[in-house]
């Protein structure tokens, strides 16, 4: 078997492959460390906009948390022990990209080719690469003609220094929420473009003190019911989301209240102020972003940047402001999913194959790529709730994949293309009625408007639809009890 990642998805499947007796397992990882998003990701004020005590996997939930919203760092850390505590590191291959996979039929097994030039075989794969790995890097007119710094959320240069500097920071998301903050303590100027203004809500942070960490690490029960109750009630929101029933109005009435606090002016408290229903796009979670956009350093500009200038940059108002540094938020290429070329049965390509449709089985498993498993693949992505509640989801499916190929000798299980359309029809319409296709436009949707993305309902929902892998929505190739292989 062969995991592709070392962010959440891939260190608990490893972990819970490892403890099936899966004895042949190859981790790979295109970066020198373990993390994922939490290695890539060195913006400053980079932290988990879900609570921590949630967010994490709940086989092994706190190393000692310091904050209610730990930092990046921390989360990296927290990674990093997780592979050192289960004896993981042996297996990662780091410095090792995956560039290309190709399923070769007759042997039933699939390569995978690297940018170095070595070339693995696996008999299984798991692509836990998630929706957070590719940034979204934006073209804008003139760009290549701008004489300051260009830099780009997802790929920080942490040498950089704000001090002084006059900086056009392109976006209002979560990342922004976080990224602005910071560089608006030493900066001279920043100019916040914004296409749309998000739905901000408190996230209430504050340090873990020492008597409740002693009580998470010591009365484990402790932690546990806060994180059964964060759960339900995140379960709540979601519910809501899917139905758009009165919680919705219980949201939008919350971050009204928080907006109305915040901001004093009335003509910035419109400006902050959304025109879609909450939910539709990611809400941000946030104690500093109303603050920020308070101080005299900081001017929030309406309108998306439409063109870069040697000097400056101009936005849909049409003024030119100059500055010497540009700082792209502007997120991921979520919809691609996977950041490799993947060639299944007869040569089919991935992406081309989702090129309008991203159609799966419960966001793991897709027609015509056998053996394949995707931990944060389409429909994955929640709107509340924790992402690591969702990978173990996921990772328990596959689990119980990799059990059945074991036990019943085959030689691999592809997804029936009947089961893929009707699951993936199922969530296009479940999601048209709900707060996430209400009419805005976000990361959430393609252009063609199907949201490939998100999960609709429930997350518990998700939990008990993976809680057992399904060998009937397969189709099953079987071996020889001697030939079995995994």
């Amino acid at each position: 078997m062969v995991i592709v990642g070392t962010g959440f998805g891939g260190i608990c499947s490893a972990i819970k492959l490892q403890e099936l007796g899966v004895s042949s397992l190859t981790v790979l990882e295109r970066a020198n460390e373990v993390g994922g998003t939490w290695q890539a990701n060195r913006y400053p004020g980079i932290a988990v906009d879900t609570s921590i005590l949630q967010y994490s996997l709940s086989f092994d939930p706190d190393p000692g948390w310091s904050r209610l919203y730990a930092p990046g760092r921390e989360l990296q850390q927290y990674l990093i022990g997780l592979v050192d505590k289960y004896g993981l590191r042996d297996l990662i291959k780091f410095g090792t990209e995956v560039t290309e996979m190709r399923y070769i039929e007759d042997r039933a097994h699939w390569e995978l080719s690297t940018r170095n030039g070595k070339v693995f075989t696996a008999d299984v794969v798991v692509n836990a690469t998630g929706q957070l790995s590719t940034p979204s890097s934006p073209k804008f007119e003139g760009l290549e003609t701008f004489k300051g710094e260009i830099l780009h959320s997802a790929d920080w240069d942490e040498s950089f220094d704000a001090a002084g500097r006059r900086i056009a920071a392109i976006g209002t998301g979560a990342t922004a929420a976080q990224l602005v903050p910071e560089i608006a303590k030493d900066a001279e100027q920043v100019f916040v473009y914004q296409r749309s203004a998000p739905w901000v809500l408190p996230r209430y942070d504050r340090p873990i003190g020492e008597l409740e960490g002693w009580l998470h690490k010591n009365v484990p029960l402790t932690l546990k019911l806060k994180r059964w109750r964060s759960f339900w009630r995140n379960d709540r929101v979601a519910l809501a989301f899917e139905r758009q029933g009165r919680g919705i109005e219980r949201q939008r009435q919350l971050a009204l209240n928080f907006i109305e606090k915040s901001i004093p002016d009335p003509e910035l408290r419109a400006a902050v102020t959304p025109d879609y229903s909450i939910g539709c796009k990611r809400r941000v979670m946030s104690d500093d972003w109303y603050p920020t956009l308070l101080r005299s350093n900081v001017e929030l500009v309406q309108g998306a940047l439409e063109k870069v200038t040697p000097n400056g940059v101009i936005g849909r108002d049409g003024v030119e402001r100059e500055v010497d540094t540009i700082i792209f938020q502007t997120g991921y290429a979520v919809a691609d999913f996977m950041p490799m070329k993947v060639y299944g049965v007869q040569g089919r390509e991935l992406h081309e194959e989702w090129s309008e449709t991203a159609q799966t089985y419960l966001g793991i498993s897709t027609s015509g790529f056998p053996n394949l498993f995707i931990v944060g693949g389409p429909h994955t992505a929640i709107g509340a709730g924790s992402f690591a509640f969702m990978v173990e989801s996921a990772v328990q499916y596959i689990v119980g994949a990799v059990d059945y190929l074991q036990r019943s000798h085959a030689a691999a299980v592809d997804l029936r293309l009947e089961v893929q359309r009707r699951f993936y029809w199922s969530m296009q319409s479940r999601l048209a009625g709900s707060v996430y296709g209400s009419g805005c436009v976000g990361w959430y949707q393609r252009p063609n408007g199907h949201i490939d993305t998100l999960w609709p309902g429930l997350n518990a929902e998700y939990w008990w639809r993976t809680r057992k892998f399904d060998p009937q929505a397969y189709n099953v190739q079987v071996l020889a009890p001697s030939a079995a292989r995994v």
